[in-house]
């Protein structure tokens, strides 16, 4: 439900935002990062199995993409808000630890886009 109203809150950025609202859903995204991201979890867990029916989210990298989504997303709207951008940047660098997460980051065609076109204009 969390990343079903990110979508649409997301949607509604340009005209009006909810600061507390975006800093509850990046509490919740590095919730989700520490129990359903990385080598110690189990693929086949219902979670999964429920993303996949739900939003079409069928793996790891999927998810992984939609997270990159949204800090893309906060850097972009919210590039005024410090506590955003601070909370927001955390969960790009708690992404980026460890060897195995920065490969399947790399291959992300938002993070490539990222790498080859950063400019300032990014965090405006």
């Amino acid at each position: 439900r969390v990343l079903q109203l990110m979508n649409l809150t997301d949607s509604r950025l340009a005209q009006a935002g909810n600061e507390k609202l975006e800093l509850a859903m990046l509490s919740f995204f590095e919730q989700f990062r520490k129990i359903y991201i990385g080598d110690q979890v189990q693929k086949s867990s219902k979670l999964y199995r429920r993303l996949s029916e739900v939003l079409g989210l069928n793996d790891e990298t999927m998810v992984l993409s939609v997270f990159i989504g949204k800090i893309i997303t906060n850097l972009k709207y919210w590039g005024r808000c410090e506590p955003i951008t601070s909370k927001t940047l955390q969960l790009l660098n708690d992404l980026s630890i460890g060897y195995p997460f920065v490969r399947k980051l790399v291959k992300l065609s938002a993070v490539q886009f990222m790498l080859n076109n950063h400019t300032v204009r990014t965090f405006t």
